[in-house]
């Protein structure tokens, strides 16, 4: 089997949470490194925590919300949100991410229906405006998030892969996810009694753990944007 053919499988099934990315994290092979004993939050004062993401990346593949906040924070990746403009508009977008739609969506009126019916199309410009925008492929560090960690992004990684792009990491849960962890001002959320516990020995950061979790629902763990 081909190694592109491999890592898109790999890829596929890191989003999905079945299985490990499908090159070793670096972490995994430091054994002075305890991973279960680190506060799997970020934050500027985790110095241990933004080292470990820092040495894991871009070979983990597809990275939690805690670690993309590290990436994004410190280790100089951009956040490309590949979601449509209409849905970055009418939903929200993250600070300082760089918009380039993977599909393009706009609402017409169907005379038919007397309705606005939304109409997308596949943006047949879309590698092409990423090289625009990041014309060094090696140096480009490029974190990945369409709405929901599913829509786009495993196709965008996969398109932005065979373009040449070496530093790649998607994001899982995708802006949803972000949004429900931080503000639009880069602000972590906070729900009063209501916090995430990421020190539960599961088998990976945050909400993604197994048995790791909310202790109990909050507002934003229930809040569903619109489909577009």
């Amino acid at each position: 089997m081909a190694l592109q053919q491999r890592t898109a499988i790999a890829r596929r099934a890191a989003f999905s949470g079945r299985v490990a990315p499908c090159r070793p994290a670096a972490a995994s092979r430091r054994g002075s490194v305890k991973v279960q004993s680190l506060l799997r939050e970020w934050s500027p004062s985790n110095k241990e925590f933004i080292e470990l993401v820092l040495s894991e990346f871009p070979d983990k593949g597809v990275a939690t919300v805690e670690e993309a906040r590290a990436l994004y924070s410190n280790g100089g990746y951009t956040y490309l949100d590949v979601r449509s403009q209409l849905e970055v508009e009418e939903v929200g977008k993250v600070k300082d991410a760089v918009n380039i739609p993977f599909m393009l969506v706009s609402r017409k009126y169907d005379p038919e229906t007397r309705e606005r019916k939304m109409v997308k199309e596949p943006n047949p410009d879309f590698v092409r405006q990423v090289e625009k925008r990041f014309p060094n492929k090696d140096a480009a560090k490029l974190l990945i998030a369409c709405a929901d960690g599913r829509q786009y992004s495993i196709d965008v990684l996969e398109a932005l892969d065979e373009a040449g792009y070496s530093n790649l990491v998607g994001l899982r849960g995708g802006y949803y996810a972000w949004f429900k962890t931080f503000d639009n001002k880069l602000a972590r959320r906070r729900f009063g009694e209501y916090a995430e516990n990421y020190s539960h020995d599961g088998d990976s950061g945050g909400i993604h753990a197994s048995g790791a979790g909310f202790e109990k629902m909050d507002p934003a763990e229930a809040w569903r944007p619109p489909v577009y």
